[in-house]
């Protein structure tokens, strides 16, 4: 049976009802008051929030008699609270309400069985602390999310696959940014090695399987593991050979949004200092909590950190657009601008939401330009070496992955892999 829309006229009603009795009113007028507050004004998410804040405030009023019968709903009214705070850039009053959802969905897991436990809201609530820099919080929140999905284990592997290797690749980038970098390693082997038992059960997972792989060998190269990145692009490589030459696009949205986390990923690294982290070009100086947490779990990623990508895109444009013939650039201005064009390439992948042609049309040839102006660095200051080169090659496959043009990304990996093997002794040697 169709339920009737949610009114103004409709909320009244309810409203004078939880007057009446609130126990049984209240529930009713939250509901509404929800359903209403997702369907009204999307592009003016402040006028949005009195709903929700009126909803929440409800169910906080029915959870203090000690009773549980509001809590899930109570859970997840606080949480699409926090999410509405997110939209409208309220980032601290986002993460105080994901924090307190996160103590309901904990107080609710202690009363349900194994398979049955909320998850999402607690993966949510530690992304909000990375997004505000508190790193080593959001390991330890993270951590409970891990635990969770392997508590969950079923015979030979996890029932739900896919969330078991999304939550270790947050965790390994938690660690990451809390300094823990041996520990993310760590994790995130063990998150390539279930993901690529997945595929080999599952080959239509393949596409996504290369692209992080490949994604993720610059990182390995940068933190002194370079066996280990040649090996990943050799299983990359590996993959793309078992599919197709051109593969389907139907995918599309899902390896775009992999291909923009990896690469926004490896490029935080260009924008920290021996320091800590510098406000990159693009990125207002004023002083602020949250922090852009590069490619972090791209189904989850805050609206906030997508506004800031957007704004950076565009000054980084203007500097590109400022440094003049490329030609008689020396090494020391290719290396600037070659890192200008990575930054830009990697935001407008990660605000792009488009179909696939128009990524061909605007992204993958700005992949190329990075690869162009590479390998004219690499040429003009040779002893630097070409990890800059592979890094971009690599940055290019990925890009090709997610089109599904699988035969020109192995092709572009197997270069990569030739320049990294060529500067890289084997572990005989």
């Amino acid at each position: 049976m169709r339920s009737e829309p949610v009114t103004e006229e409709s909320i009244a009603e309810a409203r004078k009802l939880a007057q009446q009795e609130a126990s049984t009113g209240g529930p009713v007028l939250a509901r509404r008051l929800l359903k209403f507050g997702w369907r009204i004004d999307r592009e003016r998410p402040s006028a949005r929030i009195p709903y929700f804040e009126e909803a929440a405030a409800i169910y906080r009023g029915l959870l203090t008699d000690g009773s549980d019968e509001h809590l899930a709903a109570a859970m997840h009214a606080i949480s699409s609270l926090g999410l509405q705070y997110s939209l409208a850039h309220a980032d601290d009053r986002s993460l105080a309400a994901k924090t307190e959802a996160a103590a309901l969905a904990q107080q609710l897991n202690r009363q349900r069985e194994d398979g049955d436990k909320e998850i999402q809201i607690l993966g949510a609530f530690a992304h909000s602390l990375a997004e505000a820099g508190q790193f080593e919080r959001a390991v330890t929140a993270q951590r409970e999310v891990v635990d969770l999905h392997r508590a969950t284990d079923g015979p030979g592997c996890h029932p739900s696959p896919d969330g078991a290797v999304w939550s270790l690749l947050d965790l390994a980038i938690y660690l990451d940014l809390a300094g823990q970098t041996e520990a993310s390693l760590e994790i995130e082997r063990d998150a390539l090695q279930l993901k690529s038992r997945i595929a080999a059960a599952e080959p239509w997972r393949l596409p996504g399987l290369a692209i992080w792989l490949a994604g993720v060998s610059p990182r390995f190269a940068d933190t002194g593991h370079p066996h280990e990145a040649r090996q990943l692009l050799d299983d990359a490589i590996a993959a793309c050979d078992l599919l197709p030459p051109e593969g389907d696009r139907g995918n599309f949205g899902f390896h775009q949004a992999v291909q923009a986390a990896l690469f926004a990923r490896s490029g935080a690294r260009d924008e920290r200092t021996s320091g800590g982290r510098t406000i990159p070009i693009g990125v207002s100086p004023d002083p602020q909590a949250l922090q852009p947490v590069l490619g972090v779990s791209f189904h989850r990623w805050a609206f906030s950190v997508r506004q800031t990508h957007r704004a950076g895109l565009e000054a980084i444009d203007d500097a590109i657009s400022t440094t003049g013939d490329r030609s008689a650039l020396d090494p020391a201005q290719l290396a600037e601008l070659g890192t200008l064009l990575r930054r830009r390439n990697i935001r407008q992948s990660a605000a792009f939401n488009c179909i696939p042609q128009q990524f061909i049309e605007k992204v993958v040839p700005a992949l190329a330009e990075s690869v162009a102006l590479e390998r004219q660095l690499l040429a003009a200051l040779p002893k630097s070496g070409p990890r800059r080169l592979i890094r971009s090659l690599t940055d290019q496959a990925i890009g090709h992955l997610a089109t599904g043009a699988n035969s020109t990304a192995g092709e572009t990996l197997r270069e990569a892999r030739d320049l990294s093997a060529a500067g890289v002794p084997s572990r005989h040697q």
